[in-house]
């Protein structure tokens, strides 16, 4: 596939692709800017077609349908060039821009240089007149202007490598931002599931627990990390009875309560429709139950009034489970534990905190 934009209107290409790149499931990765940049550059009306059937009623594209499209559509592009193109050219400017200043410098000091010389010049011509064909200053003159010349000719580049830098530190600024939007919750503020997924496998890397031996069995008062799931007890019937709307605004609610109790070290993040997560990278486990249990009471207390209504809702509970990461334990069990423990307290009536120990389990 070639690529004929220019930088401005690439630029726009960028700025229109970005917003729904952070839409999907997918990453921000080279393959994924492919995708997106021959849809809306209007390149490619195929993958558009292909695109449009994927992503409507609100569905996004996830890991494999963004390579499959890419596979599909856009295989013919390299996409190690996509990976490269960004640095590559901020790199090229970079360089550019420094010999051009370095020239330009030099091409100064060289044209003070000539300034001395037919200053010079024109002081021994006014006490040796020289004759016509012999007359030094009038070829000086004309290297002076000739390097006049070569300065302006510089500056003027100088001034475009700056303006293009200036517009990849505004693209660079924008893609960090895109980057970082991808990893929050647009309705909550907290961190999303994908964020959260990072530092969940980022722990179980990490974690090697007490002693050598990676099946060693934890003590209960040791530190390790800890996980926190909750999920709003009977949320679908706050959706049916005062709207989506409404909904909203519970998760909002119960949100803030989690950042409430979060330690500055954890992770509070939604992962589901109305599940969350506090993810405590190094706590007791006695220490990460207090939390769920602040958590639960603190949502338990609160009360929310639709706007449409004078009355009082009726109380929204929440139901936790707890667990605590055992030495040489994957992401995948660490989670699933978890989340066993948090059905478990919706069996036994909501509104309550089950714990569940690696050893337990």
């Amino acid at each position: 596939m070639k690529y004929q934009d220019s930088m401005s209107r690439s630029a726009e290409h960028l700025r229109a692709a970005l917003p729904l790149m952070t839409r999907q499931r997918a990453a921000l990765h080279p393959v994924s800017y492919a995708v997106w940049y021959e849809h809306v550059s209007g390149i490619n009306p195929p993958l558009s077609r292909a695109l449009h059937k994927l992503t409507q009623e609100g569905r996004s594209l996830d890991e494999a349908q963004t390579w499959q499209l890419y596979d599909a559509h856009v295989s013919d592009f390299n996409p190690k060039t996509a990976q490269t193109i960004g640095d590559g050219m901020a790199r090229v400017l970079d360089s550019l821009s420094a010999s051009t200043a370095q020239a330009g410098q030099c091409t100064a000091g060289f044209e003070s240089s000539l300034q001395r010389w037919v200053q010079d010049v024109l002081a021994d011509a006014a006490l040796h007149p020289p004759s016509a064909e012999q007359d030094p200053a009038g070829v000086v003159r004309e290297l002076l202007d000739s390097t006049r010349e070569v300065r302006a000719s510089l500056q003027h580049l100088q001034g475009r490598l700056d303006s293009s830098q200036n517009e990849i530190r505004l693209l660079r600024a924008e893609v960090q931002k895109a980057r970082a939007d991808a990893l929050v919750d647009a309705l909550t503020g907290l961190a999303n599931r994908r964020a959260f997924e990072q530092q969940l496998s980022l722990c179980a890397a990490s974690h090697r627990g007490p002693g050598s031996a990676a099946d060693a069995a934890p003590d209960a008062g040791h530190t390790a990390p800890c996980l926190v799931l909750g999920d709003i007890d009977f949320f679908k019937r706050v959706n049916d009875s005062f709207g989506h709307l409404f909904g909203d605004h519970v998760l909002r609610a119960v949100a803030q309560t989690l950042k409430g109790v979060a330690t500055h070290d954890s992770l509070p993040a939604r992962v589901g429709g109305e599940e969350f997560a506090l993810l405590l990278p190094r706590a007791q486990l006695a220490e990460a139950r207090s939390v769920a249990e602040q958590m639960r009471a603190s949502v338990a207390a609160s009360r929310i009034r639709p706007a449409q209504t004078q009355a009082a809702l009726e109380r929204i509970t929440i139901s936790m489970g707890v667990t605590q990461m055992h030495p040489g334990e994957s992401a995948n069990d660490f989670f699933a534990r978890a989340d066993r423990a948090l059905y478990a307290s919706k069996r036994c009536g909501r509104n309550c905190v089950t714990v569940l120990s690696a050893q337990a389990a």
